[in-house]
This record gives C-alpha cells, structure tokens and sequence, in this order.
C-alpha cells in the first residue's frame, strides 16, 4: 500500500526522492520499481541530474572527483611526453623557488572540491560524471573475484618476500598452484578452519561502500606515484616529495573511519597487486627486451638469481605503472588466452604510452631475456628502473627518503623494498595506536605491531564483516593483543 502510494507521486516528486538515496544501485533499483520511475531515469538530463547528486554526497564515492582529476592530470603529462623527448623538468630546492605545473598538479588534483553545492555542473561536469559512473561499474569486477575464493598467505606475493631465489621463485609457483588448484575444483572456496566464511557470499551495501572508495584510494595514490616517476632522474627529490606530502594529506582529510579506512585499503592494495597481478603474470611473461620493466623470464632452471632478479623487477614495476583498469585488463587477457586457439594479445601501442609515456632510460630492444651476452646490461637498467620507482614511492616524507638500491653481489636478489606495503600497513598501525588500550592491572598486553602481521593472514579477506565499524575493528585488533598465559594449577 505504502509503495502503490509513492508511485502515485508526481513525477516532480519523484524525481526529488531519486536524489535523496544512497547509491548508484539505489538509483536503478528504484527506477526498475514500475513504469513510472523508470520514466524518470529514462531522461538524460534528469539521470546524470540524480547521480551528480548521488556520487557528490556518498560517502563511497569521496574520492572519485580527486581521482578524476588526476587522471586528466596523467593524460596530460602522457600528451606533453609525446611531444616532448625528455622528462618532466625537477625543480630544485632553493630560496624563492616557484614549482612547476605538473608538481602543482600533485596538490591541486588532490584537493577536495570547493564547490558545496551537489547540483554544480561546472564543477561535476556532465562527462566526469559519465567516467565516474563507468568507472564504478567497472570496478564491480573486482567484487565478484574477491567473492570467488577465501585467500590465504600462500595466495599473495610481493617482491621483496624472498629470502632468496628459490623462495620467490617458489611463492609465485604455489601462488599458481592454487589458483589452478581451485579451478579445478579440487580445492573449497572457503577454508576449514574458519566456518564462519562460508556466509560471507555477497557484499551488503555498507561492504560494497568501503571496497569501492579503498579502491579509488589505491588508485589516486599509484596515480601519485606514476606522476613522480616521470620526473628528470637522477636529480634531487625535496621539493616533489614536499607536493607529495600535501597530496597525502589531502586524501588523508577525506578519511571518515580512519582505522577502517587504512585497513580496507591494505587489503585492497594486497589483493590487487600481491595476488591478481602475479596470478595473471604469466600473460606477460617471457617477451623480448623492449617489453621490460613489463615482463620476465620464465626460465626459473637455467639462472634461478637472474630469472629471480627479473621477477622482481616485473612486480615492483607493475605496482608502479599499472593502474586496477589495468589488471583487470590483464586478467582478461590471461583468461582467454587460455581457450582455443589460445591466442597471443600484445598490449596495444596506446596502452604502453599511457603506462610508460618517456622512452627514458629505455631497455635494449628485441634482445631476448636470456643471451647471456646482455644480461649485464639488463641487469643494470633494471637497478636503474628500481631506483627510479623506489624514489617515486608515495610511502616518502621529507624524514623518510627511499634509500638507493645497490647492485646485487653473486647469487643475492636485488635489496629492495614494498613501500606501498610499508605504507599502507604502517597507516594501519598509527590509526590503532592512537587510541589502543594501555596494560593495566597486570595484564600483559602485545605490542600490535608484533602480533598485526600473522593475524591479518588470515582475516585481511573477511575484513569486511569482521570490522563492520571503527570499533567492532578496534576490538578485534585489540583482542589480538591479549598475551596467552598458563594457568598453573596449585
């Protein structure tokens, strides 16, 4: 009776009700109602009217305007290193110094709209919004792979896990193994010892919510780091990562549930580029030179350090310069070529300009990956690409500068480290210790750092519904840390 009332409404009326709900599917839920409502939303001038309401005021879609920004701002520098042979000029630190437009653009693009009105089209633009819708949609991809399988430690990878070459090597094997392992169906979607899982098939919309701004989070700070890794090399860093650090802190205001928020998008960071991006790597395995930093060698046999070296490489790179779009284009691509006839997709000319648009420091090309004549010389562009990409990293502040890679000696891997990781697991652990409880009374309580890692193996794929709030998180974590005793009996 109450809904035969609604859509009695005028359709003024209900237009007006379309801009009060909360989300994207809310919208087409409601216009898919009756007839009537699906009038409304069947009008191009009223739809992108109601979703410039919806994505300006919901809270999942905080980042989006940001994020839109700095994709403009990449396709520029993408433009302007196509016309232009060299680098992004690096300004230096000096007295008086003035930035240039591509270090402004590292704040600008970054900042939260000015504009308070939900209705504003100069500022939300008719086509920002068309992107942004697509781009949501697009994303829901993501949802549907994260709700195929429960992860465990074994199902992620990141480049500098290994202690040695066979380790690694080893962790992208089994990473594999799994993965096939499950397809196969010889492997449960949920694991054993954790029976609650096997509820968690779907995403409520306050789930839905928090993965989709983690991932916008990701993605606007690897836009960030993408930016600095087109700037002249080598050169001093002070006054980029001094725009760095404001572009932080400008995304750092758009928290809402701090905690929350640096947990979800940990988890997100680590599913995209710990596990989608090794699990789909064989796609661009074992190319020619000219596709390095974006390839590797899967010759683990002849050269395991070598081989090692040029995995490594391969994922710190891909972290770098691939963007989420771009893995879930790469994990299209590995599913079909998987079917007959199997075919080979290179990746087209347009997409490697908009991953790597400078042809600077640019590796010999058409040398195979494995003529031992050039692997010195591989091996030393390589040093100077992970340079590159460590100095880019947006885990720096002006205290905390990337330390230089050196050369690897004999058999060692090259020492690098996962800032991301870092940075995302360190956000986690300040939002935590800002109000942890202190030992009292004799309890005997563990510091989170040294009990975070092993517990979050196995809940960082349940996040969603084991911290359903700032402080059901809080809790769990809080739980973590209570020390086990003995009870002595006398």
């Amino acid at each position: 009776v109450n809904m035969a009332r609604i859509f009695d409404l005028p359709i003024e009326l209900l237009e007006s009700i379309f801009h009060y709900l909360g989300s994207i599917e809310d919208v087409h839920y409601f216009g898919r109602a009756c007839r009537k409502t699906y009038g409304v939303i069947r009008r191009q001038v009223s739809y992108v009217k109601i979703m410039r309401s919806i994505i300006s005021q919901a809270p999942q879609h905080r980042y989006d305007w940001q994020l839109s920004k700095i994709q403009r701002l990449h396709g520029e520098i993408v433009e302007q290193m196509r016309q232009s042979s060299s680098q992004l000029p690096a300004t230096q630190n000096a007295p008086g110094v003035t930035v240039n437009q591509w270090e402004n653009g590292l704040v600008t693009a970054t900042a939260p709209g000015a504009c308070v009105s939900a209705d504003c089209s100069r500022c939300w633009p008719d086509d920002m919004i068309y992107d942004m819708l697509a781009r949501y949609q697009g994303l829901r991809v993501l949802e549907t792979l994260w709700l195929k399988r429960q992860l465990i430690a074994a199902d992620f990878l990141a480049a500098d896990e290994g202690v040695d070459a066979d380790d690694l090597i080893h962790g992208l094997q089994s990473l594999v193994r799994r993965e096939e392992t499950f397809k196969d169906g010889e492997m449960a979607s949920r694991c054993h010892n954790t029976p609650e899982t096997a509820f968690y098939t779907t995403f409520r919309t306050d789930h839905r919510a928090r993965f989709h701004a983690a991932i916008t989070h990701v993605w606007l700070l690897n836009e960030l780091r993408w930016i600095l890794t087109n700037f002249a090399y080598p050169s001093r860093f002070d006054v980029q990562v001094a725009m760095l650090e404001m572009a932080k802190q400008n995304l750092r205001d758009q928290r809402r549930e701090p905690l929350l928020d640096e947990l979800d998008s940990h988890a997100i960071f680590k599913f995209i580029y710990h596990h989608l991006f090794p699990l789909h790597s064989h796609t661009l395995a074992d190319r020619d030179s000219s596709s390095l930093p974006f390839t590797f060698s899967t010759d683990f046999q002849t050269d395991p350090a070598y081989s090692a070296r040029l995995l490594q490489l391969f994922l710190s790179a891909g972290q770098t310069y691939f963007q989420p779009p771009d893995i879930i284009e790469l994990m299209v691509r590995a599913e079909i070529s998987q079917r007959p006839p199997y075919p080979d997709f290179d990746i087209p000319e347009s997409t490697q300009h908009w991953h790597r648009s400078s042809r600077a420091f640019a590796f010999p090309a058409n040398v195979g990956l494995n003529e031992k004549q050039y692997r010195r010389t591989l091996l030393r562009a390589s040093l100077t690409y992970l340079n590159i990409i460590a100095r880019s990293s947006f885990h720096q502040t002006r205290s905390t500068m990337s330390p230089s890679i050196p050369a690897p000696r004999n058999d060692q891997l090259f020492d690098i480290k996962d800032h991301a990781n870092e940075y995302f697991l360190d956000a986690a652990m300040v939002e935590f210790e800002r109000c942890e409880r202190k030992a009292d009374g004799g309890v005997e309580l563990e510091s989170i750092r040294n009990v975070f890692e092993s517990r979050w193996e196995d809940g960082l794929w349940s996040v969603w519904w084991w911290a359903n709030g700032e402080d059901k998180a809080r809790a769990k974590m809080e739980r973590w840390r209570d020390v086990e005793r003995d009870v002595v009996w006398e």
